[in-house]
């Protein structure tokens, strides 16, 4: 009979402790701060801060924070508002944006999820945890963002070596035919009088010099069709060079056309003459066109 009475006693002494420890970490277990806990907040009406608070509560930098905005909580302090002794002290939630962190009044945050009615009862050292995890978010947000920041670099310094090898393929393959066109177009001479002039930019992609280019153009009305003039509906432009190799030149025509019927124009011909006396003549001129893509 003894040994039971003492077993029973030994069952109580143990049993009751036993639930207190189980029910006590039930409780703390909801509320444990460890490396993955985060508190947030949304803003309830927009809010400016960067005024240094007494008692420990000083901002740095100067933030603007909007209506609706997520922040990263990361402490609960009492100030004196803005540095004012004589007034009562508030409660100030201690957020964290970017690399500046700022205090703002509890009425302008309304906390999200489970830690809205857990933060008051959260520690220094809770928060200490919280604010090391934010800030280490955010590290790793800066890095991410470093990374995509080089892969795009990397990707478009790709696509450039791609644009620049496409170039010259096509200045090599045009330095065949005897000259290369960035661009040719018409424009109104002027707002005063009927005209339509005609600009050219040629580039010169072989190893002579260019003494002349005969430049055919023909020019074309609203609905596509050749305009006419005294007869005729082509005209020959002749520009003067020199035009040294790899170097570029432009060309403006005034009153090429004598009205303004003309919307766009065409080259037909070109005839290159170079300084040692030879020619090339480009019956295609649309094939000597360096492609708009490979000159961004």
């Amino acid at each position: 009979m003894k040994t039971k009475t003492n077993l029973k006693w030994l069952y109580k002494t143990l049993l009751v402790p036993m639930a207190i420890v189980i029910s006590h970490s039930m409780v703390v277990g909801q509320t444990t701060v460890n490396d993955t806990t985060f508190i947030y907040g949304k803003l309830l009406n927009d809010e400016s801060t960067g005024k240094p608070l007494t008692q420990g509560c000083n901002s740095t930098g100067a933030i603007r924070f909007f209506k609706g905005e997520t922040i990263s909580i990361i402490g609960l302090e009492t100030c004196h508002p803005y540095g004012n002794m004589n007034a009562t002290p508030g409660k100030f939630y201690h957020v964290l944006k970017d690399t500046g962190a700022v205090f703002l009044p509890v009425t302008s945050i309304n906390v999200l999820g489970e830690w809205a009615d857990k933060i008051t009862s959260l520690t220094p050292e809770d928060f200490a945890v919280i604010e090391g995890n934010v800030r280490k978010k955010y590290r790793e947000y800066v890095r991410l963002q470093e990374l995509e920041a080089q892969e795009k670099k990397r990707i478009a310094d790709s696509l450039e070596v791609v644009r620049v090898n496409k170039l010259n393929a096509f200045i090599d393959k045009a330095a065949l035919k005897g000259i290369c066109i960035y661009e040719s177009k018409p424009f109104d001479v002027s707002e005063y009088t009927t005209g339509i002039g005609m600009e050219m930019t040629f580039y010169n992609p072989t190893k002579k010099e260019i003494k002349y280019i005969h430049a055919t153009v023909v020019g074309y009305n609203a609905v596509k069709d050749p305009v006419i003039e005294l007869g005729k509906t082509s005209h020959t432009l002749k520009c003067i060079g020199p035009m040294a190799p790899n170097d570029h030149g432009t060309y403006k025509f005034d009153y090429v056309w004598h009205s303004d019927l003309v919307e766009t124009a065409k080259l037909t011909t070109i005839k290159v003459q170079y300084m040692d006396g030879t020619e090339k003549v480009i019956a295609k001129p649309s094939e000597v066109v360096i492609p708009r893509d490979l000159l961004e």
